[in-house]
């Protein structure tokens, strides 16, 4: 896997690196579906993962080790593989790790991401977790970098260069890759039937033509960015899987524009949150669904009480919302960024992709060097 360098270059099309990269993702996504997928046996989710599937098979724990977005990726990756591979998933600081002795065993697995594999605290965690006994996997962007040498296995996100400091087709990229890994884990500990891994497959196939339906929601986002952007606190909410987009979407608001926001679970909002939010914090809820799934229907309806609750109050709501539901979401919303269905565990590929928009797109109206904001750097090479 080559880290492809024609994305060195800014397309005319584009002002800055990072829209270019928000608008890249559907081809990112192409370029994982393709190199996971093996055209001789479509019943594998990742050809060459390079682990031994006995172990796979007994393995009786995951830990998830990240920082910043690459974390947040982990957070909808413990979704994922506890409900593909029904092991149970703990996500934990990589910064974290290192120093707090943690527990780990032969029959558990590590699996640390970061998108340039040169994160120092991610590559300590590492350490840390093989020392202590655990198989590892690491999930990066760079080939041949520091962590992808050092683990036991790799999954490459296959993004292709990511030029703006803020993480947005790397961040979808590892969603991904996470999403691949849950079915193969599944699929190897039998707890998907063959027939369930080629529908999860399927829905991989299909989630870059999804991904670019979702960039259409570009010009909304641009104006209620322009409605928005003199606003000094927003909160982000998010329900189950959800709820790390709702942090991811408050971090990229934060590094972008330099706006204070926060994300929080949509059901935590009466045990405390309520009390802050008046007609001068706007909020963004997440209030996609799939139809088809009980669990799914029933958040979306829990979460539907609280928006109903909330716009009463005056309070300035922008969602995103599955496209079937935009028209009863838009009753109590102010705007509604409307993407495709999808699978339950794929959503939150789909939920971003309006928060990335909005963030970028405040950011730019405040003035600020989007692509370089100010006091960070695209790879974390100290601690």
């Amino acid at each position: 896997m080559k880290n492809k360098t024609k994305n060195d270059k800014l397309d005319p099309k584009f002002k800055h690196f990072m829209l270019q990269e928000i608008y890249a993702q559907p081809q990112a996504a192409m370029e994982a579906v393709t190199h996971y997928l093996s055209p001789e046996n479509q019943e594998k989710a990742i050809a060459g993962i390079a682990l031994d599937e006995k172990h796979l098979r007994e393995l009786e724990r995951v830990v998830i080790l990240a920082s910043g977005t690459s974390r947040h990726a982990g957070m909808v990756g413990e979704f994922m593989i506890e409900r593909l591979a029904r092991l149970p998933v703990d996500v934990d600081f990589a910064s974290q790790y290192c120093y707090r002795d943690p527990l780990a065993e032969p029959n558990g697995l590590a699996v640390l991401l970061s998108q340039s594999g040169t994160t120092a605290d991610t590559l300590l965690a590492l350490y840390e977790a093989k020392a202590k006994g655990a198989r590892t996997i690491a999930i990066c962007n760079v080939e041949d970098a520091p962590l992808a040498r050092e683990a036991d296995g790799v999954l490459y996100t296959h993004a292709g260069k990511e030029i703006a400091v803020a993480a947005t087709k790397s961040f979808t990229a590892q969603l991904t890759a996470l999403f691949a890994l849950g079915v193969h884990l599944g699929h190897t500990r039998r707890t998907l039937t063959t027939h369930e891994t080629r529908e999860h497959l399927d829905s991989l196939m299909q989630l870059p033509e999804k991904i670019e339906a979702a960039l259409g929601c570009g010009e909304l986002t641009h104006k209620c960015a322009v409605s928005m952007k003199d606003a000094t606190s927003f909160l982000f909410l998010g329900r189950d899987i959800s709820y790390p987009i709702a942090l991811e979407g408050a971090l990229k608001l934060k590094e972008t524009s330099y706006i204070h926001a926060e994300g929080m679970p949509t059901g935590e909002m009466k045990h405390g949150p309520n009390a802050m939010v008046d007609e001068r914090m706007p909020v963004v809820m997440l209030l996609t669904r799939n139809a088809m799934d009980a669990g799914s229907n029933l958040r979306w309806e829990k979460s539907m009480v609280l928006l109903e609750q909330v716009a009463a109050r005056g309070v300035h709501v922008n969602a995103v919302a599955c496209m079937e539901d935009a028209e009863a979401v838009a009753k109590h919303a102010a705007m509604v960024f409307a993407v495709p269905s999808a699978p339950a565990l794929l959503l939150p590929v789909l939920e971003i992709i309006p928060l990335q928009l909005l963030a970028y797109h405040i950011a730019v109206l405040r003035g600020v060097n989007v692509d370089k904001p100010r006091n960070l750097s695209k790879s974390v090479t100290v601690e």
